[in-house]
């Protein structure tokens, strides 16, 4: 799925932005899941899962916020640290570096200009919003994207766990709330590989964490319709299955019988 230099520089790079920015750093996304599921995961593969080649960070907004609250804000300070002490290029809504694969140093601009495209590998840092404030654009002059959900973990501490990691503090969300951001994306991925980490994400979710199946469902549902859940793993395809039943080492029938679990 993902070739070990784009896992290797992303994590290393992830150590580095954890390290600058200011707390409570909200970690989503791939490498959220990675660390919700890596410890069990290993103990019983031997291996580690599969990391993430971008970095999405949460950040939580209050829309009677003023612009002044805006221009003072945790995601404000954070896209200062990551394009100005960083380097980063803002891409978008996306923050861009590229490194070349073989070094796995970085390039500034005439050196990635240079170098042939096969051996760049861009890393994204994704800077995601739990709302999108009304004068967000006015301020920062970009469109965000945004997933709703995020604003649970920083709402309610029983939606998050903190996890001492890299020397800072880490809010990871909860395994139902995760659960339901991978549900959100993996429906509308256009991109085989992307849908492909979002299914192996949730069979994960389900399996490799410290939290029950029933338990996780049972506070997934508080939240999220069990319709939706049942139209969701359904478009799940069998090839797909298949296909990510050989890139993490599970076998087709478990991962199908996992991902069922919380359609029942």
């Amino acid at each position: 799925m993902y070739e070990p230099y784009e896992i290797d520089i992303s994590y290393k790079y992830l150590k580095t932005v954890v390290d600058r920015l200011e707390e409570p750093i909200c970690l989503i996304g791939g490498w959220a899941v990675f660390h919700n599921v890596n410890k069990n995961f290993k103990k019983a593969t031997g291996r580690d899962y599969i990391g993430s080649r971008d970095i999405d960070l949460g950040f939580h907004f209050e829309k009677d916020w003023s612009e002044k609250d805006l221009h003072e804000s945790t995601f404000a300070k954070s896209l200062q640290i990551i394009e100005k002490d960083l380097g980063f290029m803002p891409v978008g809504f996306r923050y861009l570096k590229e490194f070349h694969i073989e070094t796995e140093q970085e390039l500034n601009k005439e050196e990635a200009k240079t170098t042939p495209q096969h051996f760049v590998f861009p890393l994204y840092i994704d800077p995601v919003v739990d709302i999108i404030h009304p004068k967000f654009y006015d301020v920062f002059h970009f469109n965000p994207v945004d997933e709703p959900l995020i604003e649970m973990v920083f709402r309610n501490k029983a939606n998050r766990t903190i996890e001492k990691s890299f020397g800072r503090n880490l809010w990871l969300p909860k395994p139902h709330v995760l659960l339901a951001t991978k549900l959100n994306s993996v429906i509308g991925r256009d991109k085989e590989h992307k849908r492909l980490k979002d299914i192996a994400d949730i069979f994960a979710l389900l399996w490799f964490t410290d939290v029950e199946i029933l338990d996780i469902k049972s506070n997934l549902l508080e939240f999220y319709d069990g319709g939706k859940i049942k139209k969701i793993i359904g478009s799940i395809s069998k090839q797909e299955i298949i296909n990510v039943a050989s890139i993490i080492g599970f076998s087709y029938e478990e991962i199908e019988r996992i991902l069922l679990e919380i359609t029942r």
